[in-house]
């Protein structure tokens, strides 16, 4: 579904799926050829990630990487083809520089939600007779959205896609009349498999918004009567920030849940969506590697505990120390995981942190796992600011400024510091219309938050 567009079925899906599939083989493509997908965010690009991954191994791209590293994302990738518009003028130069095959894609207007029609030089024999992939066939391959300085390679079969979905529809019970409002990009883990695919899987509709803005979210919440959307923090701050001037909206809405991932959701951002929309904040864990989804919080009646991501949702989780052996529960360690949503590792990177090892992938997220079995991350553990001998946690300190009622976002990093080797810095937005703080008259606020090894050293708003 999108604004402006009759829905698609799934019929009218599984016959767009199939016919891409045709046309892939009649330009010479295989099934294990990767074809880049590189599309606005909307109905067209939910359709054809879809049926490109049925057709061949699907590569979304952000359609704003930068102009000079499209030749490198290609080449690290293995591109054999690139799915595009017509006005996507870097990418296309690029893939032209590398004699990398282009096919465009064309809306049909008068077709439902998502419908196209693909175009593009090729091989004129007749098209092969399309047969569905198997299990262990690639689906999508991904590049993480992690620390490192250059993106590694996530290679997810259908088997993984598969599990992954089954893993959020369970947590979510989500059926056949739920309704996603998709608010995030295709092109990470996030929105295109715990969004989109859990949703196909589930045989629940989906309504595509083409470019996330506040107002309108609550334009689509209103026409639409959705039952859910996941969304970054980010997201949910704006959303909350947006509510007051929909009180009409608020007060005879179709959510049934809302869900988050992909950073830590602030408490308080929490509380507000609660109060507002009056059904629970189920905050969630997971990563690229593991498809998605790694751990939820349950729906009610079951318990949500604060700060924590919720119990194991699909895989099975460990705290471990640096040897690799279980802590005890309460004590810190490293997260590991395993089970068939994860990855088979990383392409062309020699893994030297032995992230990969005896069937268990360690994500270097620092954590515990309480009593009851509900995971607490603390930090990355490449991000942890070494002070003065103390261990502090940029997690820990951006939860304390958020406290502050005139911010509304704060990452907070370390950054060299001549006395205790290294201080936390942070970078802060205020909230619109909010009064502008100093520096000190932060400090004061913080002062009874935050050990003195963590008190922030400087800030930038």
């Amino acid at each position: 579904m999108a604004q402006g567009r009759d829905p698609l079925s799934y019929r009218a899906l599984f016959d767009l799926i199939e016919s891409t599939a045709r046309t892939l083989r009649r330009l010479g493509l295989r099934r294990d050829d990767r074809v880049a997908v590189v599309l606005p965010t909307g109905p067209e690009m939910a359709a054809a990630v879809a049926a490109i991954a049925a057709g061949a191994v699907c590569v979304p791209l952000n359609p704003r990487i930068a102009t000079g590293d499209w030749h490198q994302y290609f080449r690290q990738l293995r591109i054999k083809a690139l799915l595009t518009m017509p006005d996507s003028q870097d990418a296309r130069q690029a893939a032209g520089a590398l004699d990398l095959q282009t096919i465009d894609l064309h809306p049909l207007t008068d077709g439902g939600a998502g419908a196209f029609e693909l175009a593009g030089p090729g091989e004129a024999a007749e098209a092969a007779a399309s047969a569905f992939p198997e299990l262990d066939d690639d689906a999508f391959v991904l590049p993480t959205s992690g620390t490192v300085s250059w993106p590694k390679t996530v290679p997810l079969t259908h088997r993984n896609l598969c599990h992954s979905a089954a893993n959020t529809m369970a947590a979510l019970a989500l059926s056949d009349t739920d309704r996603l409002l998709s608010v995030l990009p295709l092109h990470h883990a996030h929105g295109l498999i715990a969004g989109l695919m859990s949703s196909l899987a589930a045989g629940a509709s989906v309504v595509g918004m083409r470019q996330f803005e506040a107002g309108g979210f609550f334009a689509h919440l209103s026409e639409f009567e959705p039952t859910w959307y996941t969304a970054v923090p980010t997201i949910h701050q704006a959303v909350v920030s947006e509510s007051g001037r929909h009180p009409h909206i608020l007060q005879d809405h179709s959510l049934r849940l809302i869900r988050s991932a992909s950073a830590s959701l602030p408490k308080q951002v929490i509380a507000d969506l609660e109060r507002l929309f009056a059904v629970p904040v189920i905050e969630t864990y997971g990563m690229t590697e593991a498809a998605s989804q790694i751990a939820s919080n349950p729906l009610p009646p079951g318990t949500r505990k604060p700060g924590s991501v919720g119990v194991a949702a699909g895989p099975k989780i460990a705290i471990v120390d640096s040897a690799g052996r279980p802590v005890t529960a309460g004590e810190q360690g490293e997260i590991a995981l395993r089970g068939p949503n994860l990855t088979r590792g990383y392409e062309d990177q020699a893994d030297t942190d032995g992230a990969f090892a005896d069937g268990w992938f360690r994500t270097g997220d620092l954590g515990y796992m309480d009593g009851d079995g509900y995971v607490f991350i603390v930090d990355r553990l490449k991000d942890m600011i070494l002070c003065g001998g103390f261990n502090v946690y940029p997690r820990n300190v951006e939860e304390a400024v958020y406290q502050h009622p005139s911010v509304e976002e704060v990452t907070v990093i370390g950054i060299p510091d001549d006395y205790r080797g290294q201080a936390p810095k942070a970078f802060i937005k205020l909230k619109e219309g909010a009064d502008v703080f100093t520096f000190d008259e932060l400090k004061e606020f913080l002062k009874d938050k935050l050990g003195k090894h963590e008190m922030i050293s400087e800030m930038d708003i």
